[in-house]
């Protein structure tokens, strides 16, 4: 399975629970997965746009 392919099932799934993914999420998570950014940034990003 692709990292791609992961992150659209686990969109998906997060999805079916009621939560919304933006297309600046799954970037990150994209990102993230590829290991282009740490986790710490990525945290720090999501909150930098949310705070």
């Amino acid at each position: 399975m692709t990292i791609e392919r992961a992150v659209d099932n686990a969109i998906a799934s997060t999805e079916m629970e009621g939560f919304t993914i933006t297309e600046k999420h799954r970037e990150l998570i994209m990102k993230l997965m590829k290991k282009e950014i740490t986790l710490d940034k990525a945290i720090k990003e999501l909150n930098k746009k949310n705070g």
